[in-house]
């Protein structure tokens, strides 16, 4: 009987050694000539907890972020398009911005209240007319520029 606690509870902690996480922050990527830098980070927070946001740079996915996650990398220069979308909600949220090289670039994505409330006022309904009339800036998520400092 001892013997058969001790197998069980080998297993269990054998499987719950494949449960850690990585807990440490993107690394800073160096800007390449020429190009620019970009970060986005999507604090936790409860109200679209489980799913993933997706992040587009010019029509081209450059991330899908989980809550609490972050995404760091080069950027080219000139006129940038970032949108965020999600599969579980209509719309889309746009931003537009003129990269520099040499520049840094700093943004969050955060949960877009307005829709969550058009939802549970007029359900159906209400994210159809959320999303028809926000366009380019309806969606379940937002994105804003962080100022810099």
């Amino acid at each position: 009987m001892t013997r058969t606690i001790h197998v069980i509870l080998l297993l269990l902690s054998t499987l719950l050694a494949g449960c850690v996480t990585d807990q440490s922050m993107p690394s800073a990527v160096a800007i390449g000539p020429g190009q620019a830098a970009i970060a986005i980070t999507r604090p936790s927070a409860w109200y679209g907890a489980a799913l993933a946001v997706d992040i587009d740079a010019n029509g081209s996915k450059i991330a899908s972020l989980e809550s609490g996650g972050s995404y760091t990398g080069p950027l080219p220069p000139g006129p940038v398009v970032l949108t965020v979308t999600s599969w579980s909600s209509p719309g889309r949220y746009v931003i537009r911005f003129n990269a520099q090289a040499g520049k840094r670039y700093a943004f969050v994505v955060s949960p877009r209240n307005e829709q969550m409330a058009a939802t549970a006022i007029g359900g159906v309904i209400g994210l159809a007319a959320d999303t028809a009339a926000n366009g380019e800036t309806s969606g379940a998520f937002q994105i804003t520029a962080v100022p810099s400092s």
